[in-house]
């Protein structure tokens, strides 16, 4: 009977850090693009998407955009890998991953695009 109990707890300390490392990588916090340059974790910015500066290789399946914050601040964005269906009607965008070399390096995109059901401003 001791050992039963034993093993039970075992098995729920592992399940409860397995959930919380799960949970934790999923809190990646929003930050400032200054923030993001000085971190050397993954992070998530977010900002306008400037529709001028976007450039993709489909045969690298290279995007490399630039976003914009409130406070007019730019960054470079690099992400490998298709290009998001609805990129082009996308307005903000909240980009995961990490700086470097100058640029960030998005390895999870999420496209905030104006909602066809919102009533004309």
């Amino acid at each position: 009977m001791k050992r039963k109990l034993i093993v039970g707890a075992v098995i729920v300390i592992l399940a409860a850090v397995w959930l919380f490392s799960s949970l934790n990588d999923t809190l990646t916090p929003y930050i400032s693009f200054d923030e993001a340059k000085q971190r050397d974790q993954r992070v998530q910015i977010i900002g306008s998407i400037l529709k001028d500066d976007v450039h993709f290789d489909s045969d690298s399946l290279q995007l490399v955009f630039k976003v914009e914050n409130e406070d007019h601040q730019q960054l470079t964005v690099v992400y490998t890998g298709s290009m998001p269906g609805n990129f082009d009607q996308a307005e903000t965008i909240v980009c995961m991953g990490k700086y470097k070399d100058g640029r960030f390096h998005a390895d999870e995109l999420l496209l905030k695009c104006p909602s066809k059901y919102e009533g004309d401003s």
